[in-house]
């Protein structure tokens, strides 16, 4: 954090237009990280080797290197001939991540830089991700890239802000910060909601001051900003977290006059693949240090299936045939856009599913989650919004709930949906991981 870099941050978190604040945050980047991160960025730029359906023999001197400091690396390769048998290695799965944490983490590496990054919870019981700052720093030259890739430069620097994160939760942490891997541009995390601004037309003003080059979120963010007519054009929007359906992204574009980068990117896994500027339904998978394998329902290579992620980047969390839950297609072969990449188009991913408030308003089910996660005592959930107006909330628990359980999760979900919500509570979800749907609006005729 140098001088300048500082006075600059310090008058965006000092702005009369500025929200309320409510986090400290810093890159923790290092000299060490920071070369690391550049290294890397030459890496995505240069792309030497071209990903292929064969496991690469990086990868496989990377797992076997782990097979000596992680158990379950060991236990997972135990009578498996490397590079031969590759496909007989157990799946990683997310119950692994879930259960298997501290069996899954090397026993060589440094824990004093470890950061703990629980996932949203959106697609079940949350994961505890351990990452370190350098492999979060990665991000910078990855979203630069796919940027790039659309035609839109960023200018680096202490004068110039860099990007503004748009949510719409009822509650999340907003924060104002200074990159160093951008060369001290400036970024912000804020919440659409009202109550975060303190006076209505700050919001606006807040963004128009602060000019940033692209704003980033999720559809669902994107969405709400267009209804609330948000008078800004920047010089992209980049989308993550949720699938984005090809109507909302050409009505994005058109609102805000500039190019929609899709962004596919897991908090276990980092970032995936981007999307080609040439088939928007495509992504290019973004860097090599990733090898990607989608497998059919009976478990054998395909052209269109589960998508499986080895390899990555963080050096707590080295994954290995990873089952990320997302269907999709992959093709290789080259592309009308440049990118010699892999293409996966997503098939049965992350679909964004909305509630209502008894007054109508949109709820996040992010926020459904943030409830939820608080509660050690259970294990999955499932969340239904009724036809007939009332909501239905099954869970799976550990110990069987107490009176004082249900009564605080219902006085806890009144408080976000509404003091005369109808919602009822029930314990007998099963605990396995049965494919049923997390999220469901049956007014809507929704399903995720």
């Amino acid at each position: 954090m140098r001088e300048e870099w500082f006075l600059s941050l310090e008058k965006m978190i000092d702005s009369d237009f500025a929200p309320n604040w409510n986090a400290w945050i810093g890159d923790r980047i290092t000299q060490e990280d920071y070369r690391f991160v550049k290294e890397f960025e030459s890496s995505v730029y240069s792309k030497k080797e071209v990903p292929s359906s064969v496991p690469p023999p990086w990868l496989i001197l990377k797992i076997q290197k782990l097979k000596f400091t992680s158990s379950y690396f060991y236990e997972r390769l135990n009578g498996i001939s490397l590079p031969e048998e590759f496909h007989k290695i157990p799946l990683m799965t997310r119950e692994d991540l879930q259960n298997k944490i501290t069996e899954i983490l090397p026993t060589d590496v440094d824990f004093s830089r470890l950061v703990v990054n629980p996932t949203s919870g959106t697609t079940g019981k949350p994961i505890l991700a351990p990452n370190h700052p350098k492999a979060i720093g990665c991000y910078v030259p990855l979203i630069e890239y796919s940027l790039s890739r659309h035609g839109v430069e960023l200018k680096k620097g202490h004068d110039h802000t860099a990007a503004i994160q748009l949510c719409h939760q009822n509650q999340t942490i907003v924060y104002a910060t200074s990159h160093s891997l951008a060369e001290g541009s400036l970024f912000a995390k804020i919440n659409l909601k009202e109550k975060e601004w303190k006076e209505k037309d700050h919001l606006q003003k807040f963004i128009s001051h602060f000019q940033p080059q692209f704003l980033s979120g999720d559809p669902y963010a994107f969405e709400t900003a267009m209804k609330m007519n948000l008078k800004y054009s920047p010089s992209a929007l980049h989308s993550t977290a949720l699938e984005l359906e090809d109507n909302l992204r050409i009505a994005l574009s058109d609102f805000f006059k500039c190019p929609v980068v899709n962004f596919y990117s897991l908090n276990e896994t980092g970032p995936i693949a981007y999307s080609c500027p040439v088939h928007p339904d495509w992504m290019h998978i973004i860097s090599e240090d990733l090898f990607i394998e989608v497998l059919d329902k009976e478990g054998f290579p395909a052209k269109e299936g589960e998508i499986l992620i080895s390899g990555g980047r963080n050096p707590y969390l080295p994954l290995l045939r990873y089952a990320t839950g997302d269907w999709g297609e992959i093709q290789y072969g080259s592309c009308r856009c440049g990118d010699s990449f892999p293409k996966l188009k997503l098939l049965k991913g992350r679909k964004p599913v909305y509630f209502e408030d008894t007054k109508g308003e949109r709820i996040n089910p992010i926020d459904v989650s943030r409830i939820l996660r608080k509660e050690p005592n259970i294990l999955r959930h499932q969340f239904i919004q009724k036809k007939d107006g009332s909501y239905e909330l099954n869970l799976s628990v550990y110990v069987p709930a107490q009176t004082e359980f249900i009564q605080k999760l219902e006085s806890e979900f009144k408080s976000l949906l509404g003091s005369d919500a109808d919602i009822r509570i029930k314990t007998d979800l099963p605990s396995d991981s049965g494919k049923i749907p997390v999220f469901l609006n049956e007014t809507k005729e929704e399903k995720n």
